[in-house]
């Protein structure tokens, strides 16, 4: 019976095979058993959970069409059922241990593979700095990892653990309205609630943007989303709106040994009450993991905002969180939040929210005097913010950023941030600005402490993995910066920033073929078809001349930031020009010099008396 219950079950998942949403829920009504049945008799049958069985059926479905087909593996994978070709590259490595392209490599001449080589892929985990497991399985519920600074023989930094700590995840909050109108809403409950966790220093809160991985997710158990935070708590919840009302349904799970529902509760409020539904909704879940969590919150500042400015708000923000590269949605998110601050111009986040959102506008344009207007603006309302409480966390790591950015005035930058991480010491993004301070002050060695510190809490982020691969780039370990921008591109390949970094770190390898094949693909990412078929016809190094020469003209497709032109051109030997782009991006504030000239391309300039002013009035310090 049960070779006949799982072919059954084999025959029902393939017929849903390109259904990403079809899960354990979906099969059990398919075959017309509950949840739990399901479970049990898949478990009971074939020693497997059922979740790892759909993966597992998906994944040899992929291999035959790698084997049979011209697919691509973007192809391929939305053809099994995957949520997205990044997430099924990885599930693709960690079961085969190689990438889809690798495989198809290896069993170029095979129309057949013998699929019992990998019947127990849990024996063949790959190693993956993502996933913090080595303590997971030893400890009980209020212990996890932590990546710690150390230094190994070579003196190079390494990741080891430090002393068990309340770790959890809070996993973006599901919104079950009719249209998902109420997303916005949700993300900000998320968030919330993410923040007022993140201020006990006993606690590893992992960042919010490794748990959004995980929004929508119908294919990985608890179990497996713990493991890939690498923590020993999750938090997760939905949001049920019903007109003037809101419905927020919560529950804390332990998802080792044996998962189990730890706490769960509902709240159920009027949405005039936003704040005091994440109030009650933090403090709960804080009593249950610690009750010393609320006394190292006190001081916090209780905000009375009028509903229709929050839910603005809470739109600006989203738009900005969501879409920060995107010129008309940031314009949009201003909008919002300029609106929110008329209706209620008492509410301290919004004004940091707008001034975030003021400097990724000025990131995003071209013209000087939009830019300075914007440089103006956000000054004034990061001040506005700070008269309003000056003990929000997010206040001192916005302006940290900004004086960073804007003033290169790096010792105000490290104090603000500081003061950020005393009352939020598990953000983040505290630690990358930390990291940008000592490289600029040429201590390598703990640019990249910190930078793995921010990995530690945002592990699946592939923006904090560049910044861990440029650190490495910058301290000249080209090999671990290679390493580590090849870890990125296993989780998202089409990464853009990894693809780029990568050219760099080959091309001081003097591997010019990665070089052009990373530059080579980045250019069909961007879709800068022109640049592309340059590469094809005449190679990287006239490529790269065609490059400077389009970039100089500001032709549309080709980055004419002048800190970017003036690497390229120390890669073709152009220093005297290269040292004229320097002065230009000088001339103009340019966001990306500072760090980008501590770059190994610019070490021939290290003499050069024009070079040595500029980074002496810069501030920034180069190791002897």
């Amino acid at each position: 019976m049960s070779k006949a219950f799982i072919n059954k079950i084999e025959q029902i998942i393939l017929s849903n095979l390109e259904n990403e949403k079809f899960g354990v829920s979906e099969l059990a009504k398919e075959i017309n058993l509950s949840r739990s049945q399901i479970l049990r008799k898949i478990k009971s049958s074939i020693g497997k959970s059922a979740n790892n069985y759909i993966r597992e059926i998906r994944l040899r479905e992929a291999v035959r069409l790698i084997l049979n087909t011209e697919l691509t593996a973007s192809e391929i994978s939305y053809k099994v059922g995957f949520r997205s070709p990044s997430y099924f590259n990885k599930c693709f490595l960690d079961y085969y241990n190689q990438t889809p392209g690798e495989f198809k490599k290896t069993h170029e001449d095979d129309r057949t593979f013998d699929f019992s080589l990998v019947e127990q892929p849990e024996q063949k985990k790959t190693k993956k700095k993502w996933v913090l497991i080595s303590t997971i399985l030893l400890i009980a519920i209020l212990a996890t990892g932590l990546y710690n600074k150390n230094k190994d023989a070579n003196n190079k930094v390494v990741k080891t653990s430090q002393p068990p700590n309340v770790s959890i995840a809070v996993l973006p909050i599901d919104d079950y309205s009719e249209n998902r109108d109420y997303d916005y809403l949700a993300s900000g409950i998320t968030e919330a609630i993410n923040l007022e966790l993140s201020k006990n220093k006993s606690i590893r809160v992992i960042s919010r943007g490794s748990c959004e991985r995980f929004k929508d997710n119908n294919n990985l158990s608890y179990g497996e989303i713990a493991k890939e935070l690498g923590v020993t708590l999750l938090l997760g919840g939905s949001v049920f709106p019903n007109n003037d009302s809101l419905l927020v349904v919560a529950q804390l799970i332990k998802p080792f040994p044996k998962e189990q529902h730890v706490w769960s509760n509902n709240y159920h409020h009027s949405t005039k009450n936003i704040l005091q539904l994440v109030q009650n909704i933090s403090s709960e879940i804080a009593n249950e993991i610690s009750t010393t969590l609320t006394s190292n919150v006190s001081g916090e500042k209780v905000y009375k905002i009028n509903p229709e400015a929050y839910t603005l708000y809470l739109k600006g923000k989203h738009l900005w969180y969501t879409q920060k590269t995107q010129y008309k949605s940031l314009v949009n998110a201003k909008e919002y939040l300029e609106e929110s601050i008329k209706i209620d111009p008492n509410f301290a986040p919004a004004y940091v929210t707008l001034t975030e959102t003021y400097i990724a506008l000025n990131k995003l344009l071209g013209d000087n005097n939009e830019r300075i207007s914007n440089r103006e603006n956000a000054r004034k309302t990061i001040d506005i913010a700070f008269g309003l409480d000056d003990a929000l966390a997010e206040a001192y790591f916005t302006k940290g950023n900004l004086v960073g950015k804007f003033d290169w005035n790096w010792e105000k930058m490290k104090a603000l941030t500081e003061k950020g991480l005393v009352l939020d010491p598990n953000n983040a993004r505290g630690h990358q600005i930390l990291s940008n301070y000592y490289t600029i002050k040429g201590n390598y060695q703990k640019a990249i402490e910190e930078a793995l510190i921010a990995e530690s809490l945002d592990p699946l982020n592939p923006a904090t993995g560049c910044l861990v691969a440029e650190r490495y780039y910058i301290s000249r370990d080209f090999d671990q910066s290679i390493k580590e921008y090849n870890e990125v591109l296993e989780l998202e390949p089409d990464y853009g920033f990894a693809l780029n970094g990568i050219g760099y770190a080959y091309f001081q390898k003097g591997n010019l073929d990665e070089t052009f094949h990373s530059w080579r693909k980045l250019q069909t990412i961007m879709q800068n078809d022109s640049l592309g078929t340059y590469y094809d016809n005449n190679g990287l190094e006239k490529g790269l001349f065609y490059y400077i020469d389009k970039a100089k003209l500001n032709t549309p497709g080709f980055c004419s930031n002048p800190a970017v032109i003036s690497s390229i051109q120390m890669m073709v030997n152009e220093n005297f020009d290269a040292l004229q782009y320097i002065k230009i991006a000088y001339d103009n504030k340019n966001e990306d010099l500072p760090i980008m000239i501590t770059y190994p391309d610019f070490y021939p300039l290290h003499k050069n008396a024009q070079f040595k002013e500029l980074a002496h009035k810069m501030r920034i310090v180069f190791p002897n």
